[in-house]
């Protein structure tokens, strides 16, 4: 489910089409997943649009959790704190993948605890992140976690020697 939410593809060929996933969660009598995997947006992360009845949701991001074959529709978790579960339309989802812009969640790990934090909008999200950083964007790799990783790099060549290193 989680990397269906990210954009994950299958792919035809070499046992990982859609069709082979499907058989194998039939097989393993795994019928909701078969079901999900089946459903154009099964799994996926989309987008709620044109929602007349509830216009306030438009522009809010889901999950779709489970296609509903007798209603043809789908039952999805709103990305929000309150994680509220809705029947939509297909109609009234637009697939939107995950991405780290746009991810909807924040993992920390924090004292050996992996801590979740969930947000109502991508904006809340980057709001947080940036606010942990004191305000800075901060890089994927500081000019200090790079000297050390160097200067490791050396200490080990130096102690492995010329002989041992590998060629």
């Amino acid at each position: 489910r989680l990397l269906l939410s990210w954009g994950a593809s299958f792919f035809p060929g070499d046992g990982h089409s859609r069709e082979s996933h499907i058989s194998s969660a039939t097989k393993r009598g795994a019928h909701d997943i078969a079901n999900l995997l089946a459903s154009e947006l099964g799994g996926r992360r989309c987008e709620i649009v044109s929602l007349t009845s509830q216009p306030e949701l438009n522009g809010k991001t889901c999950v779709a959790d489970e296609y509903l074959p007798d209603s043809n529709q789908y039952k999805v978790t709103l990305e929000t704190k309150s994680k509220e579960v809705i029947n939509l339309d297909p109609d009234n989802l637009k697939r939107r993948d995950r991405t780290p812009q746009d991810c909807g969640y924040y993992i920390e790990f924090k004292n050996g605890r992996t801590i979740r934090h969930d947000f109502d909008s991508s904006e809340d999200c980057k709001a947080f992140v940036a606010a942990l950083n004191g305000g800075e964007t901060q890089p994927v790799v500081t000019e200090e976690a790079e000297a050390r990783a160097e200067q490791a790099a050396a200490d080990l060549l130096a102690e492995l020697g010329p002989d041992d290193s590998p060629s």
